[in-house]
């Protein structure tokens, strides 16, 4: 009887560790160096770039541009969205929540809408972009007009472009910007 006790003991515990056990899992956030490239002409030039991870979903690589040939400047945030939720909304929707929001923001700073256009992405894809006009007028914004757009780079990956360039400027950022 002892014996049997034990055998059955044994075949018990041989069976606990035969037992398929499931692996522990979890998603994980990775950051890589990716290459930003813009062809806007010789006398462009990033002044500044500033890595902020501090909000709570989302990566944002900032970056300054001026132009030593003539007024204005640009800043481009590259943002990288890791938040579950953003995640699976669908990039362009969420590109233009971005947008509606951001002007919203300017707007209650006092600044008004005074025109939109389209741009085509360096896919060919159309960026909406809406022109402001600010009160405030500096040697970085002329005559206090910019214009705003953000748009998906891939399912993550977005660019938000504040520039006070003009249009034909603004055009080329946006048809040149990619990030590999």
């Amino acid at each position: 009887m002892k014996s049997l006790a034990a055998f059955l003991t044994g075949i018990v515990l041989l069976a606990c560790l035969a037992l398929p056990v499931s692996a522990l899992e979890s998603s994980v956030l990775t950051i890589c160096d990716k290459n930003l490239s813009i062809d806007i002409g010789p006398s462009y030039e990033i002044v500044s770039s500033n890595v902020d991870a501090s909000s709570s979903g989302m990566i944002s690589n900032d970056f300054f541009i001026n132009d030593t040939a003539q007024t204005g400047s640009a800043f481009v945030s590259i943002l990288t969205i890791f938040d579950e939720i953003l995640t699976k909304m669908n990039p362009d929707a969420l590109s233009e929540l971005f947008l509606i929001g951001g002007v919203e923001a300017a707007k209650e700073n006092g600044d008004t809408e005074i025109g939109k256009w389209m741009a085509a992405d360096s896919r060919g894809r159309n960026v909406s972009v809406t022109t402001m006009s600010s009160g405030d007028e500096d040697a970085q914004m002329p005559h206090g007009v910019y214009n705003i757009s953000i748009w998906n780079l891939d399912s993550t990956t977005y660019a938000l472009l504040v520039s006070s360039f003009d249009e034909d400027n603004t055009t080329q950022i946006i048809k040149t910007l990619t990030v590999s």
